[in-house]
């Protein structure tokens, strides 16, 4: 697969279990997901989780980067849930 698009974002977490968790939950996510056109790696560092997402086209960047953002939303918004319930 030849990637014409690269897109790096950097997210930075106030905590590190807060990290660690969206990472936990993050992982299963994309090693499992079939995505045709573009691959997505991640690390942490320092409280900042990157995402590196390559894809052959705009169109699977920009679905690659709503599903990746759409699941690390869902979880934080999971987190601040409970975190009010506590």
């Amino acid at each position: 697969m030849k990637n014409k698009i690269e897109i790096i974002i950097s997210i930075q977490f106030d905590s590190e279990e807060e990290m660690k968790i969206i990472f936990t939950s993050l992982k299963p996510e994309i090693q499992e997901h079939d995505f045709e056109r573009s691959q997505v790696s991640f690390s942490l560092k320092n409280l900042i989780m990157t995402l590196n997402i390559k894809a052959q086209d705009m169109n699977a960047a920009k679905a690659t980067i709503n599903s990746v953002l759409g699941w690390i939303s869902t979880t934080t918004g999971v987190l601040n849930t409970l975190s009010k319930q506590t």
